[in-house]
């Protein structure tokens, strides 16, 4: 049931999918702004920053008590959209950079380093630079263990500064806003512009993936089947 009039919002609840070895997604259910929590030798890494304050500071505080050990080194943004991009002062201020598409890179750095008197967030109540790590046409961020590759999405209807990330050992294809929908009686929806844009550009790369994960969650596994029928 809905809460009443003027209540506080539900309570959020992370459901944990373990994807691989220190690979997790981490969401909330319906409704949620899925992050991929990965774990490297000696940091974390989380994609996406929930969508907003109360999720990404859920996430974080989960992490924490995962990986009690190890910082939150990096935080990968898919695409400067706002609601993409709400999370992030909870990120930064835990010293996280931003690793964002290279369009992007001085919006964010304008945005989130400016004098922040008017906000009552995470970044305002603990200050500190905002740092960013731009993607050109591919970035790669490895251990030699553990590895994640960042792709430049172009051209695409959706915004200029697209990217998703691909774990190669997984096979796991993780993206922002490029959703595929299940149809009325089986089979998949049409697919929109956005994922008519994203299929070739994934045929050009050669991206090998099986599962398709978006960051707004959808009802079930996805698939690159599911892909190909939209």
């Amino acid at each position: 049931p809905a809460p009443p009039a003027g209540g506080p919002p539900p309570q959020l609840t992370i459901t944990k999918e373990r994807l691989g070895r220190g690979l997790f997604r981490y969401t909330t259910g319906a409704g949620s702004y899925d992050s991929l929590v990965v774990e490297f030798r000696d940091y974390i890494m989380m994609l996406e920053a929930g969508q907003n304050q109360a999720r990404a500071q859920l996430y974080v505080d989960e992490i924490k008590r995962q990986f009690p050990d190890k910082p939150i080194r990096y935080v990968m943004n898919t695409h400067p959209h706002s609601d993409h991009t709400g999370g992030l002062p909870v990120l930064v201020a835990e010293g996280a950079t931003i690793i964002t598409q290279e369009n992007n890179r001085v919006f964010f750095e304008s945005a989130l380093n400016t004098p922040r008197t008017l906000l009552d967030d995470a970044l305002s109540r603990n200050p500190r630079p905002a740092r960013v790590e731009g993607v050109g046409e591919k970035r790669v961020y490895t251990d030699g263990t553990r590895t994640v590759e960042f792709y430049h999405i172009s051209p695409a209807p959706h915004s200029n500064g697209l990217i998703v990330a691909y774990f190669p050992q997984e096979k796991i294809l993780f993206q922002g806003d490029f959703s595929v929908n299940p149809a009325q009686g089986g089979g998949m929806q049409p697919a929109n512009d956005h994922v008519r844009a994203l299929v070739p550009a994934l045929e050009k790369l050669g991206l090998d993936y099986e599962r398709y994960i978006n960051v707004h969650a959808s009802a079930a596994p996805q698939t690159k089947a599911d892909v190909m029928a939209a």
